[in-house]
């Protein structure tokens, strides 16, 4: 692990890459990358969906592309980032926390930003916007497909229909349809965008990185930010 370990929360509408940025800089610094929206995903198509009707409604605000009940979601990833603290692990957050009340709470209840300030220390807890244009973001998601086995992308460039990897079939996810993706991108703006602008308020580390370019540059900026 380079230095003291931080929390990293990676913002950006849907298909903004997110999830591929923090895989690579997590990686890069040794810390954990807690991808929420992956966990909630399976968690809400396992076996105990159907048997909880908390569950069950999660699963369906899910598949409408609307954003998770907050508390219930703040809870999950409270737990996960005091687990990763406590072994001594920074962690990396892509996209999470969503709403204005996952990240700063309540009168009743902190929120995660706060939980993670005292598990790391504010100074330490950094926040990035991948910024991506609403046009980009719908092409890049409706072009989306991974194998159904592994979860490895498909490449622009790849040929046939199987994985290159584990010869699996490719699926488009069940969030990347068109009319949730509009939905999707909706939610971003109204309750998660609204975000960055309150944590520069409250004194937080929020840094802009141009989502257009290429991932590998999108991560070179995105390193440099989070270890400046």
């Amino acid at each position: 692990m380079n230095g003291m370990p931080k929390a990293l929360i990676i913002y950006g509408p849907p298909g903004s890459g997110k999830g591929t940025e923090a895989d690579l800089v997590a990686r890069s610094l040794g810390y954990i990358h807690f991808d929420t929206g992956k966990y909630l995903r399976a968690l809400l198509e396992g076996p105990e969906a159907e048997r909880s009707a908390v569950l069950r409604r999660e699963k369906k605000l899910n598949r409408e592309g609307r954003l998770n009940t907050p508390l219930w979601v703040l809870s999950l990833a409270e737990k996960a980032a005091t687990a990763i603290a406590k072994g001594g692990y920074g962690i990396v957050f892509s996209g999470s926390p969503r709403t204005m009340e996952e990240a700063f709470g309540g009168r009743k209840r902190k929120g995660l930003l706060e939980r993670l300030s005292a598990l790391y220390g504010k100074k330490n807890v950094v926040i990035i916007h991948l910024a991506v244009k609403d046009a980009t973001s719908f092409k890049r998601n409706r072009a989306r497909y991974s194998c159904a086995v592994c979860g490895i992308p498909r490449l622009a460039s790849a040929k046939g229909s199987a994985c290159g990897f584990c010869a699996g079939p490719f699926a488009r996810r069940k969030d990347d349809d068109a009319k949730i993706i509009a939905v999707r991108l909706k939610e971003y703006h109204e309750r998660t965008a609204p975000i960055l602008k309150e944590a520069r308020k409250r004194g937080y580390s929020v840094k802009r990185i141009d989502g257009e370019k290429k991932p590998f540059e999108v991560f070179k900026s995105l390193r440099r930010a989070a270890t400046l």
